[in-house]
């Protein structure tokens, strides 16, 4: 450094003002400088217990995975708990269907016309099903009778077709389901809606033929 220099620095340090930093420019910088130092030293060796440091590791994962976990309890349980209530309302419906074989009534009001069987259910529901005679498409209407289901008094529609026997289990719902067959003890179920009602179909009958019955009613209800 030369002469003028020193002169340069006496003076500035004699008359030059000062001015503290901005509390927002002194922490900018020190984070910066954090950021260096951080990316050129090595890690810090743990002062903890191996058990400790276990435990510090293993917590976030831990913690992942009870989130992940609890994730899918909460899409698969309503399903499980859907196709358990589902199972339970097969073997309730057997139940009864059997019961009105072997026991009976099948039929409370026997007839073949559905402009008598519907009319019969006027003061024993609290709802209009919808009676259809399908004798046409080869499932002529038997008769009706009310069954209690979950509590609830609902409607049974008595149907024919070669010697078997089919039961429609008939009540409100706001639902809107596509036909679904499942098997309980040998008896075919199809289970659908159509957001006025629900209805299952029992019967020992084929389940391809169970199928057609859903798909006939269906159109009746389509067409009406």
């Amino acid at each position: 450094m030369n002469q003028d220099d020193d002169e340069l620095s006496s003076l500035i340090r004699q008359h030059a003002t000062r001015h503290t930093a901005p509390d927002a420019l002194r922490a900018s910088i020190r984070t910066q400088i954090a950021l260096a130092e951080a990316g050129r030293a090595p890690a810090p060796l743990s002062t903890k217990p191996p058990g400790q440091r276990w435990l510090a590791l293993a917590w976030p994962t831990a913690a992942a995975g009870f989130a992940l976990g609890m994730l899918c309890m909460a899409l698969v349980l309503p399903v499980a708990q859907r196709l358990h209530l589902n199972q339970a309302m097969d073997a309730e419906l057997v139940t009864d269907h059997v019961r009105a074989l072997q026991v009976g009534p099948l039929t409370e009001v026997a007839s073949t016309d559905r402009h008598t069987v519907k009319p019969w259910f006027q003061g024993r529901l609290d709802f209009a099903p919808p009676v259809f005679d399908l004798a046409a498409d080869g499932f002529p209407l038997l008769g009706g009778r009310t069954e209690r289901v979950r509590g609830d008094v609902v409607a049974a529609l008595a149907y024919a077709r070669n010697r078997h026997m089919i039961d429609v289990f008939v009540w409100p719902t706001t639902a809107l389901l596509p036909p679904v067959r499942s098997v309980h003890r040998g008896f075919n179920i199809v289970h659908w809606a159509d957001k006025s009602m629900q209805y299952w179909a029992v019967s020992d009958l084929d389940g391809t033929e169970l199928e057609r019955f859903a798909r006939v009613w269906q159109e009746h209800v389509t067409a009406k």
